[in-house]
């Protein structure tokens, strides 16, 4: 789904509401959100592949444009250095902070700590940047990952055998991998027989070419632990060419409209998703920045909790559109962290 299509989606009525909502604010805001300059704010991006990056975009640029601010995204798709050579671009256009979106430790550290050497405000999702000055923000992965795995121990009675959807060294999904490490410990019969992951592009495809291989050579397995919605993507690819739907289930993180389609499909092997609203996490990444940039006290860890969503609970309420789950489960909405009376909030309870 292209950007503009998920702002059209999300209610974005464009420049008219960013500017009405902005100068609205401007009298009770603190410098520089009070009308005396432009704010500008850069996104660095490592992730932008699938739906959950566009409709975190999205939120971002939704509240972003609530408090007519100038929101500059830089980034290509899974590229380390190219992120770290963004980071430096960002530093050199002189923008009021940064929002750092994903990323390797090893390559953004330095580049991150630069900024802040310079001045610049940095924040940070899904990525650990290891400085007291950056805010980190992140889902709560550990409870997302558990949140699945439960439900699939629910659903086999504790006893599995189970492939896994992995790739290390990606801050999420490491504590998705803790969880498992734990639900394993806790669970005897949770066995893992194989694991396999890549983050080359795209995710679903390349994904589903190493789960075709271990299904192939690990016909035992009959549940799957994708802690991704495009990992996910990946092994459901592979079960429908191995004609093997109907004998093994999915269990992800992560939810979209076409995850909810895949879901509630007949026959679908997605038995259960944990995940948290990707357009509610963008705008707390821009209303934390503007926080910080404005001097106000921030909480350096602020975690977003998530929901846990099975196909039955999507099928009995007939959701089938991340707009209807909005309207039909209001709680997964909004996220209540980093607001501030100045800062506009979306009406529409998007977020």
């Amino acid at each position: 789904m292209k950007l503009k299509g998920v702002l059209k989606t999300l209610g974005v009525a464009g420049g008219l509401v960013a500017g009405l909502m902005g100068s609205a604010q401007a009298a009770d805001a603190p410098k520089p959100f009070d009308g005396s300059k432009k704010v500008h704010i850069a996104m660095v991006r490592q992730l932008i592949e699938g739906e959950f990056m566009q409709m975190y975009l999205a939120g971002a640029q939704r509240q972003a444009d609530l408090m007519g601010v100038k929101l500059t995204t830089l980034g290509k798709n899974a590229d380390n250095q190219a992120q770290a050579n963004f980071m430096y671009q960002a530093i050199n256009m002189g923008v009021d902070g940064i929002i750092v979106q994903h990323g390797l430790t090893e390559t953004m550290k330095k580049p991150a700590a630069d900024a802040v050497a310079k001045g610049i405000p940095v924040v940070a999702f899904d990525v650990d940047l290891q400085h007291p000055e950056i805010n980190q923000i992140a889902q709560d992965d550990h409870l997302l990952g558990k949140m699945a795995l439960d439900a699939m121990v629910k659903d086999y009675g504790g006893k599995a055998n189970v492939g896994y959807v992995y790739v290390a060294g990606i801050l999420p999904l490491d504590k998705r991998d803790v969880s498992f490490q734990e639900v394993k410990k806790a669970n005897p019969g949770i066995k893992e027989v194989a694991r396999t992951g890549t983050l080359e592009s795209p995710f679903s495809v390349k994904n589903a070419e190493q789960v075709k291989a271990v299904l192939r050579a690990n016909p035992d397995i009959n549940a799957y632990f994708a802690p991704f919605d495009e990992f996910g993507k990946g092994v459901i690819l592979a079960l429908e060419e191995n004609n093997m739907t109907d004998k093994v289930k999915v269990y992800t993180a992560d939810i979209s409209t076409q995850d909810i389609q895949l879901m509630i499909k007949p026959n679908s092997p997605w038995a259960a998703t944990a995940a948290t609203n990707p357009a509610a996490i963008g705008a707390v990444s821009v209303r934390a920045l503007a926080k910080k940039i404005a001097g106000e006290k921030l909480e350096h860890d602020i975690t977003i909790p998530p929901m846990l969503f099975t196909q039955q609970m999507l099928k009995d309420s007939g959701v089938k559109t991340m707009k209807q789950l909005r309207d039909k489960f209001p709680k997964f909405n909004h996220v209540e962290r980093a607001m501030a009376p100045w800062i506009p909030v979306d009406k529409k309870g998007l977020f």
